[in-house]
This record gives structure tokens, C-alpha cells and sequence, in this order.
């Protein structure tokens, strides 16, 4: 089993989902939302009509009634307007109620590596029954994403490593085929891989903003897309509306903080479902709570020294069980489902891990995805990459520096500890110097923001939402009780949440400093 296959698609989920830190160098604009750190945009930008027309197949193989598709240009790098340009893919859906319309609200649904135009357009988000009435819903793909000017990579450039590497023989060659994939990837992308950072999209934000003729910009960011929207409060806190950050990702942490943070995270997680295994009589994998946390930190290690075979030959590792309990962490798969698989591996037998496999993948749904789809999917991975290493400076820089962190994480956490360390190759190796710093965002002069969490985010945990409640100057943090990630007009819907964000977005009402809904 390999680490590219399954761990890679998880754990960089688990870590690049909460967010490296940092904001490329700016000045913040002033109260009146002028922008003094970039050349003034020329009128080809700020003026441009959308020619708005049905949304087709590229965007999303059945969209919602009325939904409609266009384009924005905006440049590559805002330090030289006059230089190249990339389009933007942008959706939207009208206001219900026309008539008493309070102008645009943006979405963005995080990654980094996610596209909103699809989630628009198809009616997977659209926000909650009141702020849906109100506002124009629209969705962007953000440049070198989904349908805005993908990134890409060749096929078959320098192999992933199927596990963690180990000795300074194995980093060495690990570094230097990530080196050669990301050179590759620079060379085939062109020149938006090295203006992919968060604070180009939230400049991208502002232009879309403009098109749109709205005064304020009225958003809502999930997870990453928390971090995008903070970076519009920074440049632009004159020109912030009704904000709302559901997920959120703490700018003041560098990616070693992240990691080291999913790693508690994470270990929280392993733990309550050994509590919850106790509490339900399940006694397979031990009596107590601490004797199963036992049994599987001693396996991962046993699986270190001597992996086992699966039904094809493929070697199971260590590698491979931080992988399928971060799938857990995430909810690709059940706990329950994952006991039986490794009740069997315990005795010798992990091809129940294949089965698991095969019930994920059934789950997913059994409609074929459309090409676009497929590229768009094809493309998260790298563009997770391309954000976080432009917008995180943390990152071990030698082989050596990596074998030392993940030595030191695999200490904090037996577990995922290795495996998460080393999700950090692509920025180690990465060929364009970060432009960001981690810090915090004051945004002085931005009108007040909503902040929303879980209490149980395995991705963005409320420490996350806490943190940057006391950076802001003005924000006001609502909790709602419970597990899950975006906690905002999502499923299992929660009345008192939806209301309360409804309320902000509509009436411009917070819900009080700390507010908390019950589950």
C-alpha cells in the first residue's frame, strides 16, 4: 500500500485543511478601504462586464434552476497589472426574493484547492433559508483552481514514496525527486504557480467585488477559505461587509504549528472512539480505554519493524494505519467498520483494510465523474501545495531538518506522527520562495465578523476559532455543539445555528460576543 495512494490524499486533507499561517507582506488599507501597496488597477479590471449565461458541463453536470456562469479577468501578479492576466471562473444564483435584494454574498469553500463555482451553481451550498432569499449566492473557482487556469503537473515526474522515509539515504532521494516534481510542475504551469498565495485571491476577491457593483464585500469562507477571507480584512478592512468565517484557520500558527496541533487533534480523536468502544461493551480491542490506545500504539510500531502482507502482496505499514484512522479522524469511514478491519489485522489479516477501501468508495456514489471533474480533482492536490508553500514559511528545508521533525512528531504521536511530518516535502522542496509570514490579523477599521465553529472539528478545531476571536478586534465567536466541519447551513442542519448566521448576514445582528447552539 502506498503512501502517495491513500496517506498523502488524507493526512495532507487532515494538515492543509487547518492552514499554514502567514500573509504575504502588505500594507493594510485605511478605514476607507484605499489599497497603498499595489499599482492602482487599470479601468480593463475594474470595469469589465460579466456576460452571465447558463452554466454548462465544465462547471457542473447539472446546476440548480436559474443558475448562470461568466468570467473576471484579473492579473497574475497585482505588482504589474499591465502583465499577464488569468480568468476566473464565476457563478452565481439570483436572490429569491429580488425585490429586497442586499446584494452579493461570496462563497468560498476552502482546501486550499477547492473551487466554489460548482458548489454554487449544482446547489451544494446555498447558505441558509434567509441569507439564500437576500442575496445573490456566487461562487469563484480561485486562480490556477477547478475551471480558473489550472495548475498541472506532467505524468509519471519523480514517484511519491510509498512511506515515510527513514534513513538520510532514503530523505536525500525523497527530497530530490520532490525537487524534480516541482520543477516540473513550475515549468508546466507557467507563471500564476508563483502568485498563488492567499493574498493574490483575496486581491481577486476585491476585483470580483467591484464587477459585481458591490460597495462591501458580504462573504462566506469555510475552513482555508476562513484564511482567504482574514487576508481581505487585512487589505481591505474599509471595504469589509457581513463576513463570515465558519471553520476556522488560525493565520498566527506556521505549518510545524498546524501539523502539531492535528497531531493532538488527532490523538483526541483515536482516543474518544476508544472511550466510546469501552462505554459500548466492545471489548475486542481491549477492556479499557488506555488498553486499546495500547494495542494500537503498539501495533503501529510492530507494523514498523515488520509490515504485513496484504491479499496481493503489497506491504501494510505503519504508514497505512496512520492513514486509515486519520480517514476515520476525517469521517471517510466509519469507526465501526474500521474496528473489524483491524481487529482481523491484529491476528494477521489486513484485507479488510481493501474492503473498507471498496465500501468508501461505493459510498462516494456510483455516478461517474464528468472529465472536468476529474481534473478538477486531479489538480486539489498540487494546488494545495501551491497555496500553503507560498503562503507558510516553516517548512524543514534539508533532509536532515526532516528526519529530525519527524522523529520529534513521531514522539508527540506514535500514531501519525511521521506520516504527518513528512506531508511537509512539497513545501520543503518547493522551487518559489514563500511570500508569507505567520501572524496574526488585526484588520483595524474592519466592520465586525462572525466566526462560527464546532466544538469537535477534527480539521479546524475551535482552539483555531478561539485563537483568532481575541486577535480581531471586532468579532463575535458562535459554537455549536456537537462534531463536524462547517457548522453554517450544512447537514444535519442545527436551527439555532442557521438563525443565528441568517440574522448576521440579513440584519446585521450578532449573536453577543460568544454564543453557543446546541447540537
Amino acid at each position: 500500500m502506498a503512501l502517495s495512494a491513500g496517506l498523502l490524499a488524507v493526512t495532507t486533507m487532515v494538515v492543509t485543511v487547518c492552514g499554514a499561517g502567514g500573509a504575504a507582506a502588505s500594507r493594510p488599507d485605511d478605514a476607507r478601504g484605499r489599497n497603498t501597496s499595489v499599482p492602482v488597477l487599470p479601468a480593463r479590471f475594474t470595469q469589465q462586464k460579466v456576460q452571465w449565461t447558463a452554466c454548462g458541463t465544465d462547471v457542473t453536470p447539472k446546476a440548480v434552476p436559474g443558475a448562470q456562469c461568466g468570467w473576471v479577468k484579473v492579473p497574475v501578479d497585482y505588482a504589474a497589472p499591465d502583465g499577464k492576466t488569468v480568468t476566473l471562473r464565476v457563478s452565481r444564483v439570483r436572490a429569491k426574493d429580488h425585490s429586497r435584494r442586499l446584494g452579493s454574498l461570496f462563497f468560498n469553500p476552502g482546501g486550499p484547492g477547492a473551487g466554489g463555482a460548482a458548489d454554487v451553481a449544482n446547489g451544494k451550498w446555498q447558505a441558509g433559508e434567509q441569507a439564500r432569499a437576500r442575496y445573490d449566492l456566487v461562487g469563484f473557482d480561485p486562480r490556477g483552481i477547478a475551471g480558473s487556469g489550472q495548475i498541472k503537473c506532467p505524468d509519471g515526474v519523480a514517484e511519491e514514496p510509498e512511506n515515510p522515509p527513514r534513513t538520510a539515504s532514503e530523505a536525500e532521494k525523497t527530497f530530490a525527486d520532490a525537487s524534480r516534481r516541482a520543477r516540473a510542475c513550475q515549468k508546466a504551469s507557467g507563471g500564476v504557480l508563483a502568485h498563488m498565495d492567499s493574498v493574490s485571491v483575496a486581491r481577486d476577491l476585491d476585483v470580483l467585488r467591484t464587477v459585481l457593483g458591490d460597495a462591501k464585500l458580504n462573504y462566506t469562507g469555510v475552513s482555508y477559505g476562513t484564511f482567504i477571507g482574514q487576508q481581505y480584512m487585512k487589505l481591505f478592512p474599509g471595504k469589509v461587509g457581513r463576513m463570515v468565517l465558519d471553520g476556522v484557520v488560525n493565520p498566527a500558527a506556521d505549518l510545524r504549528q498546524v501539523a502539531r496541533l492535528d497531531l493532538t487533534t488527532s490523538d483526541d480523536a483515536v482516543r474518544r472512539y476508544a472511550r466510546d468502544l469501552v462505554a459500548r461493551g466492545d471489548d475486542r480491542l481491549g477492556a479499557t480505554t488506555e488498553e486499546v490506545l495500547r494495542r494500537l500504539t503498539t501495533f503501529a510500531k510492530e507494523l514498523d519493524r515488520n509490515p504485513r502482507q496484504g491479499a496481493a502482496g503489497e506491504e501494510f505499514t505503519d504508514a497505512d494505519l496512520s492513514m486509515y484512522l486519520g480517514m476515520a479522524v476525517s469521517g471517510e469511514v466509519s469507526w465501526k467498520r474500521l474496528t473489524t478491519a483491524l481487529v482481523a489485522a491484529l491476528h494477521g489479516d489486513v484485507t479488510g483494510f481493501d474492503r473498507l477501501d471498496a465500501e468508501a468508495a461505493g459510498e462516494s456514489g456510483d455516478e461517474e465523474p464528468t472529465p472536468q471533474e476529474e481534473r478538477t480533482e486531479e489538480n486539489e492536490s498540487m494546488s494545495m501545495s501551491a497555496v500553503l508553500c507560498l503562503d507558510s514559511p516553516s517548512a524543514p528545508k534539508t533532509p536532515k531538518q526532516m528526519l529530525a521533525t519527524a522523529d520529534a512528531f513521531a514522539k508527540q504521536s506514535p500514531l501519525f506522527g511521521r506520516s504527518y511530518a513528512w506531508q511537509m516535502i512539497d513545501c520543503a522542496t518547493w522551487p518559489i520562495a514563500p511570500t508569507g509570514a505567520a501572524e496574526p490579523v488585526k484588520a483595524s477599521g474592519a466592520a465586525p465578523v462572525l466566526l462560527v465553529s464546532y466544538t469537535d472539528d477534527q480539521l479546524t478545531p475551535l482552539a483555531n476559532a478561539r485563537a483568532v476571536h481575541r486577535q480581531l478586534d471586532h468579532s463575535s465567536l458562535l459554537v455549536r455543539r456537537g462534531q463536524g466541519h462547517a457548522a453554517y447551513a450544512s447537514e444535519p442542519p442545527s436551527t439555532c445555528t442557521d438563525r443565528a448566521v441568517d440574522g448576521y448576514l440579513v440584519g446585521g445582528k450578532l449573536p453577543g460576543k460568544v454564543a453557543n447552539c446546541a447540537g
